[in-house]
């Protein structure tokens, strides 16, 4: 079968997003399958790349320069005027919110494919907090509604929560099929060892709770809440002194500045943003990892970090309640600081209750899996062909 993907951003860009195609990607190619992924061009990378089996063909958009914006927001148009000659041999054409779906059943429907939507999730009314601009504050929510209305054949999502969204925004009920996304066991695992990054950063006597990801606290990185993490940490140091809070991730000269206001550099390390080979000793680094995020379609930190058998607290918000058991495989709190610095305190302070946690979460993890994911997926794009009667050669 040869499957087209259709995203805004593609590497050397990464984030959840598109570690979900790479990784669906790689597991088609393995099983014999053609994936092209259509994505932007962005300054310094190559019209066409092969990348682990997946062909790669990047489109020239207007204001490459300045990707996130706007140059991103006009990849849907410049896509509809390209001239793809490779879409003709393709079986399905799956487009990825948020920026991609708006046009990605324009180009099935010219090259008579059936469509499919993947949506993490729809924001919503959140912008209104998030949104960094005018079109972000008030045109992102209609945007959503524009593509959720739009004529795809079929919708797919990795969560219950992300279905929630999607039929808010309009999507149909009964056109949407939940698939959860899977995780590398043979990378983020128990057997990992975060000792050696523990003692880099002189941390062998602390208790540790971790985030890796965004540290942007400008755009929709707002949406991770890491002003509200940092005001937590500020009550868990206050209670629990020899406990240090450890970050990962690209934008921490955002973050930095906050930590001197309140107090808690000496509280706080970062470790960098080294290769994402290398998460799983940052997640065995710490005694409980930490999502305090407002929304989450899937949330592959809590999933990896719960296979690496780490605890984990997370706010209850989005499809959190779907990735963490509540009181067997970490906690869940509350949106606010001292609801996470409570859960925190908690688990830290009671290290037979981490490893019961860790031990749960590892187990449950086994849940997600790339292999099912792929599986569910093939499943999906075989219905959809036979009932748009078309043959794969």
């Amino acid at each position: 079968m040869k499957i087209m993907i259709i995203s805004d951003l593609a590497p050397p860009y990464m984030g959840g997003a598109e570690s979900y195609v790479i990784q669906l990607g790689i597991h088609l190619t393995k099983l014999g399958h053609e994936v092209h992924w259509l994505t932007s061009k962005i300054p310094n990378t190559k019209g066409y790349e092969n990348y682990h089996g997946i062909n790669i063909h990047r489109i020239p958009i207007l204001f490459s320069k300045n990707i996130h914006f706007p140059g991103r927001h006009t990849f849907p148009f410049m896509a509809t005027l390209q001239k793809l000659d490779f879409v003709k041999d393709v079986h399905i054409v799956q487009s990825n919110t948020l920026t991609a779906g708006y046009s990605g059943w324009r180009i099935a429907k010219k090259a008579n494919k059936p469509s499919l939507l993947f949506c993490y999730e729809f924001l919503g009314e959140l912008w209104k907090i998030i949104g960094q601009n005018i079109l972000e504050r008030k045109i992102y929510t209609q945007i959503e509604k524009r593509i959720a209305r739009s004529p795809y054949d079929w919708y797919a999502c990795p969560s219950e929560y992300s279905k929630y969204t999607l039929i808010k925004s309009g999507a149909p009920p009964d056109k949407i099929t939940i698939i959860p996304l899977g995780v590398d066991h043979n990378l983020f695992n128990s057997n990992a060892d975060g000792s050696e990054l523990k003692k880099k950063f002189s941390l062998k006597d602390h208790k540790i709770f971790g985030f890796a990801g965004r540290l942007k606290l400008r755009r929709t990185g707002q949406s991770k809440n890491l002003v509200m993490l940092l005001q937590a940490a500020k009550q868990v140091v206050e209670r629990l002194p020899s406990a240090k809070l450890a970050l990962k991730g690209d934008g921490y000269e955002d973050v930095a500045p906050l930590l001197d206001e309140m107090g808690i550099s000496k509280n706080v390390v970062y470790v960098g943003n080294f290769p994402y080979e290398e998460n799983p000793r940052f997640l065995r680094m710490c005694d409980v990892v930490v999502c305090p995020a407002l929304s989450d379609g899937f949330c592959f930190l809590l999933a990896e970090a719960s296979a690496c058998g780490v605890p984990v607290v997370a706010t209850n918000l989005g499809a959190h309640v779907e990735r963490v058991i509540d009181g067997k495989t970490g906690l869940l709190a509350k949106p606010d600081a001292k609801s996470i610095a409570d859960c925190i305190l908690e688990i830290l302070s009671d290290e037979n209750l981490a490893k019961q946690y860790g031990r749960e979460a590892e187990i449950y993890a086994k849940n997600f899996t790339w292999e099912r994911t792929t599986r569910e997926h093939l499943q999906l794009y075989h219905r959809l062909i036979e009932s748009k009667s078309y043959q794969i050669a």
